[in-house]
Parts: structure tokens; C-alpha cells; sequence
């Protein structure tokens, strides 16, 4: 590939990085903590490609003028073009280029789906008589991350859910035998170390779709055993399950 097929690719790339960097889209990959270093990383990018391109732009064109309008064959018959751009190159900015226009969505139900695992509870919540705390102001339910309830559902003791109405969010995830759980993708970084978080819904889905995002209210049930592993899930019974639009940050942090 030449020199200015590169620093276009460059430019290309960190004009991506920066548009993902400067909305919501980079919490689509990215922890929001990252979003600084994604901005220098574009900025760079941006600016070292551009230099890269005006310095060789102009190189280009001079090569093209030196060639004579009628070159001799070379000995093995074919003709010599010299520093012609190779056409491959173009091809790898196609792609790139499509990434400007249209952004892969965040991780959902297909993940969740594909590498479901069980939740490792902390010992210090094994035989907790840690308190969730008070209810949310002016609600009769308190709200929770869910793998903070799934650590507190799954817990040897319970009694700090019992009794207690919760409200969870996350997106419907269809369940192999008929059911249907709410989910949300953790991440530690960046998507790359995705980690799915499950609760079972003992309610029916109704109209609901894969991937739809949902608000609950309900109360704590006995976890159940995941039907393709060797593990218990934590439950919740719906008191209301209300469809919501999708958050800004998708992943629990």
C-alpha cells in the first residue's frame, strides 16, 4: 500500500474516533471514563494523517508527470507504471469509510444469550446483614443495578430483599425454555470484555421483543436453575413491566 493511501486510511480512522468520541456513541464500546483518551486518540490520528497527505499529495502528482506518455515494455514484457497508486489500497477505504455513516449498535441479547455464566457472589455478601438502604425518594421501591440485586438474590441470605420492592432496567432476553429474563451487558473497559448479567422474569412476555428495553418493579423469588447450565439465576415476580427507550450508557459499569 503507498504512503498516501495510509495517511488517507489514518485520516479516515481518526475522523471516526472523533465522532464516536464527541457523542453518545462511544458508551457503545467504551467505559464513559475512557471518552478523553479516545478524543486525543482521534485528534492524532486526524492530525498525523493530514500532515502525511499534504506532504505526499503533491509527490504523487509529480510522479504521474514524470512518467513518459508511451513507456517501453521491461523485459518481462509488461509494462512498468512506476508508483502508480496500487488499487487494492482504495478498496480497504471502503470500508472504513462505511463506518462514518453507520455505527455497529451495543451489545445486546445475542451476546447475553451466547455467553451467559453464572455470577460469583462476593464473600462479603455470602452471610450479608448488609441493608439495601432507604427507597427511592418518593417511590415505594428501591432501584438497583442488576448485578446488584443478582448478588443479593443469589446471596445466602436473603432477608434484605424480602418484603422489599426493587426496580431493575435492562433489555428482554428470550429464555430456552419459553421464558424470559432482563439483561444487561457489564463491562470492566471496553466491549471487548463483555460480561452478561441476567434476571429471571417470572411473568409472561407478552408483545415484548428481543433486545426491547424495560423498566421492572417487582420483589425478590427463589433463584432458579439456568436450563442449559449447572447453576442458580436470580429471580424477580413483576409487579409492572414498562417498555423504555434505550439508555445513553447501555452497560452496567
Amino acid at each position: 500500500m503507498e504512503r498516501l493511501t495510509q495517511n488517507l486510511l489514518l485520516v479516515l480512522l481518526g475522523g471516526i474516533t472523533l465522532r464516536v468520541a464527541l457523542t453518545d456513541a462511544h458508551l457503545a464500546y467504551v467505559q464513559a471514563g475512557f471518552r478523553p483518551f479516545l478524543i486525543f486518540a482521534g485528534a492524532v490520528l486526524l492530525v498525523l494523517g493530514s500532515i502525511g497527505t499534504v506532504r505526499d499529495w503533491p509527490l504523487r502528482q509529480s510522479d504521474h508527470e514524470a512518467e513518459p506518455d508511451d513507456p517501453a515494455p521491461g523485459a518481462s514484457g509488461h509494462v512498468d507504471h512506476g508508483h502508480g497508486p496500487p488499487r487494492i489500497g482504495l478498496f480497504l477505504v471502503l470500508p472504513v469509510a462505511v463506518l462514518l455513516l453507520i455505527a455497529p449498535p451495543a451489545l445486546g441479547a445475542y451476546t447475553a444469550d451466547r455467553q451467559a455464566q453464572a455470577i460469583a457472589i462476593p464473600e462479603s455478601l455470602q452471610n450479608s446483614a448488609l441493608r439495601l438502604g432507604p427507597d427511592d425518594d418518593g417511590a415505594d421501591y428501591r432501584s438497583m443495578p442488576l448485578l446488584e440485586y443478582a448478588m443479593y438474590a443469589l446471596a445466602d441470605d436473603t432477608f434484605t430483599l424480602e418484603d422489599r420492592s426493587v426496580r431493575l432496567q435492562g433489555f428482554v432476553l428470550p429464555r430456552p425454555d419459553g421464558g424470559w429474563s432482563v439483561a444487561r451487558i457489564r463491562i470492566s473497559c471496553c466491549a471487548a470484555d463483555a460480561v452478561p448479567v441476567t434476571v429471571v422474569v417470572d411473568g409472561d412476555r407478552g408483545p415484548l421483543q428481543a433486545d426491547q428495553w424495560v423498566e421492572i418493579i417487582g420483589t425478590w423469588a427463589p433463584p432458579v436453575a439456568h436450563p442449559d447450565g449447572d447453576y442458580p439465576e436470580p429471580v424477580i415476580v413483576p409487579r409492572s413491566v414498562t417498555p423504555i427507550p434505550p439508555p445513553a450508557s447501555p452497560y452496567e459499569g
